[in-house]
């Protein structure tokens, strides 16, 4: 089939309309594809940074409640009731996240159940605590029974499927959004280089053929050029948006690595003042051991001293049964001298120093008599006194047992309560390495947004470019138009 001049120029014209139209829709395509990308990225980001809140919500009123178990002070529960008045808030917040609804509905549904049953919990916790006076036991024993960290281990789990998830496609889509500046990139310098030489051949073609109808050709290569620049410059405006919106994306993200790496700060202090509280506990359980030790030597002593006054009890016994003896002595003595002197009276002179004899005998045994009634109101108080020691010893050492009692099981306290503090320090530390690893996440997250930053402007540079042949294809088509004017005169 042979081709009239006319539909030649037409085809090329045709042709060359058609590559715009390409580089315009491919253009539209990628941009829109990158952009509902970038959307799609800020609100997982925004979703996991209040999942991170939630969770560090939480955490703060866990340790809040154990303040309070531990202390009585209510100045611990501001956390809790912090946590307690915006859980709702922070629950609706990532329900309204699309993208995370759309792909995490059943994980969502299931930690806010999660959520409000560790609130639940901790709620009975104190309540128990500010019952009487015994709610601190009860208060322990409901946080021993483990059912607050099941609850933490389960939200723990729930966010952290979600993130990881969530970094798989955050993977792919950094793949995605190459490929898209890739298949950009190609499709507007291979297409403006094709178009340009398109439009090349088809000058070179009407040169070669008559003025007239080379000079309507001419217009339509002006025209088409011109449209060419306004669609390049509309491609070129768009581009530079798109990196705009990259680099303000990109300072956003910056600006979350900040608040991680804050975090990250807060949660190692947190995890050093746990170990901290956690040695402090054990030192006061050592405390508790040494003072249950003491008390057992006091009890020991005790025994002895109460062995010591038993056996002085008997002593005052024998010592009493010798003062009688010395007493009936006595009194024997006096009869002595009393017939003695009677004898004497009976001698008459030669007598009288046995007289003298009787009399000092009945002196010594008057004078024994005596010393004897003193030392035997004396024993007499010794023997109450050692009646009353017994008696106090006795209650000293009942005494000593309940006191030995009360501070076993203030070291079973101490010792459920040290166990208890081990596991906050543990789980602190814990929390301390995951901020870490959300750090180095961050840091990959803000070197992969500034290479897309990159792509971007190298786009916005390759359209300009673009821009500018179109310019110099218009520019080309007057100096034909003019050429043509010349040849015509």
């Amino acid at each position: 089939m042979k081709w009239s001049l006319n539909s030649k120029i037409m085809a090329g014209y045709g042709l060359a309309l058609l590559v715009v139209l390409v580089i315009g829709a491919l253009t539209y395509h990628s941009t829109n594809q990158f952009i509902a990308l970038v959307e799609e990225r800020r609100q997982i980001r925004e979703g996991l940074a209040n999942l991170n809140v939630l969770l560090s919500e939480l955490k703060d009123a866990e340790t809040g409640e154990r303040g309070f178990v531990i202390t009585g002070k209510e100045e611990f529960l501001e956390p809790y009731n912090s946590a307690q008045n915006g859980m709702n808030e922070y629950l609706r917040a990532i329900q309204a996240s699309p993208a995370l609804a759309m792909r995490h509905g059943d994980k969502l549904g299931r930690l806010e159940e999660v959520v409000r049953e560790e609130l639940k919990l901790l709620q009975e916790v104190i309540g128990l605590r500010k019952s009487d006076h015994q709610g601190m036991e009860a208060a322990r024993e409901k946080i021993a029974s483990g059912s607050e960290k099941k609850s933490m281990d389960a939200i723990r789990k729930l966010i952290g499927d979600i993130e990881r998830v969530e970094q798989e496609s955050f993977n792919k889509t950094t793949q995605e959004i190459q490929r898209l500046d890739w298949i950009t990139r190609a499709t507007i310098v291979g297409a403006s280089i094709g178009g340009f030489l398109l439009l090349a051949f088809a000058g070179v073609f009407l040169a070669r053929n008559i003025s007239t109808p080379l000079n309507a050709a001419i217009n339509v290569l002006t025209a088409s050029a011109g449209q060419i620049a306004t669609t390049t410059r509309q491609i070129a405006t768009n581009a530079t948006e798109t990196a705009t919106a990259v680099s303000q994306t990109t300072t956003t993200v910056a600006e979350v690595k900040q608040t991680a790496a804050v975090a990250v700060d807060k949660a190692g202090r947190v995890a050093a003042s746990a170990q901290q509280t956690a040695q402090v506990s054990q030192a006061g359980m050592r405390a508790v051991e040494d003072m249950i030790g003491g008390i057992n030597r006091i009890r020991e002593q005790t025994d002895s001293v109460a062995a010591s006054i038993v056996r002085l009890s008997e002593q005052s016994q024998a010592i009493g049964a010798i003062i009688s003896t010395v007493d009936d002595l006595a009194a024997q003595s006096n009869l002595l001298a009393v017939n003695a002197s009677i004898e004497a009276a009976k001698a008459g002179e030669q007598g009288k120093g046995f007289a003298v004899v009787a009399q000092e005998v009945k002196t010594l045994a008057e004078q024994s008599k005596q010393a004897t009634g003193q030392v035997r109101t004396i024993l007499n108080d010794i023997q109450k006194a050692t009646g009353a020691a017994v008696m106090a010893t006795e209650q000293s050492s009942k005494a000593v047992e309940s006191g030995l009692k009360q501070a076993a099981d203030a070291g079973e306290s101490v010792r459920t309560l040290t166990d208890s503090i081990s596991q906050s320090a543990q789980a602190a530390t814990q929390i301390a390495a995951s901020s870490q690893q959300q750090l180095v996440g961050m840091d990959q997250l803000v070197q992969a947004m500034e290479n897309i930053k990159q792509a971007s402007l190298q786009n916005a540079d390759s359209t300009r470019q673009t821009e500018e042949a179109a310019q110099s294809l218009t520019d080309l088509g007057r100096q034909l138009k003019n050429l043509v004017s010349g040849m015509n005169r």
